[in-house]
């Protein structure tokens, strides 16, 4: 059998090592290729990240990705869209900036995911322009349900960057209203209710390389102790190759 490896592939690591977010080095590159393809058109990609109840470090790891369609996003609908642009002026001039998930759509894939005898366990968007911070918008939008969101940005071009967040919003029930006045709301919320995750993959070698080099990482994969021991931590180099 093929010696499992895993590498780090978010921009910043977790404040300690158990602060980390797993996903199959396969998914994680299905992820970006669909991510990719939404990007290059032009829109927003959105959606679930899913797992099996058991899954090792739940609900801290991810088994697979499922998009949302991109192009029912609500986000322009004329309450919808007042609501956006009442965030600041970033949202009046950039009219992809945001999404509104399609209730059918939504609805229609919580029924896939139950029926496959999965559960959601966190959800993630794209930033067409902005770094892969959690900005205050996402944190004002983000469902208390789940405690991680991940972020995938295009700000440093068509390479794509990975960064998932521990979100804690119990008891803090906020959201945009058309009523807002608001400004910045593109820039990363501060508070100590976001902490960044580090994000490891796992999977072959062949696996782990290819999903590093979408990524433009050059990647130091480690090798994942057999007999189900828990995967060695993250030592991969971080640093990104535009060649």
């Amino acid at each position: 059998m093929e010696s499992l490896v895993s590498a780090q592939v978010s921009i910043q690591p977790g404040p300690s090592p158990a602060d980390t977010a797993t996903m199959p080095a396969q998914a994680c590159r299905r992820f970006l290729d669909q991510a990719i393809q939404v990007h290059a058109v032009g829109l927003k990609s959105y959606g679930l990240l899913v797992a099996e109840p058991d899954v090792p470090g739940y609900p801290f790891g991810a088994t697979d990705v499922v998009f949302l369609d991109s192009r029912y996003n609500r986000r322009n609908q004329p309450e919808n869209r007042a609501a956006f642009e009442a965030q600041g002026d970033y949202f009046r001039r950039h009219d992809d900036a945001g999404f509104v998930a399609d209730p059918t759509d939504l609805l229609a894939a919580y029924r896939r995911i139950e029926e496959q005898g999965r559960e959601v366990v966190a959800v993630f968007h794209s930033h067409r322009r902005q770094p892969a911070n959690f900005s205050w918008i996402d944190f004002r939008l983000h469902n208390p349900a789940f405690a991680w969101h991940l972020i995938v940005s295009f700000h440093a071009g068509p390479i794509p960057q990975l960064q998932p967040f521990r979100v804690d919003k119990d008891g803090l029930e906020v959201g945009i209203s058309t009523n807002d006045d608001r400004d910045g709301s593109e820039l990363a919320y501060p508070g100590p209710e976001v902490v960044p995750l580090g994000l490891r993959i796992e999977g072959a070698p062949a696996e782990v390389a290819a999903c590093t080099a979408a990524l433009g990482l050059r990647a130091q994969p480690a090798a994942i102790p057999k007999a189900g021991a828990h995967p060695a931590l993250l030592v991969g180099s971080g640093a990104r190759s535009r060649g």
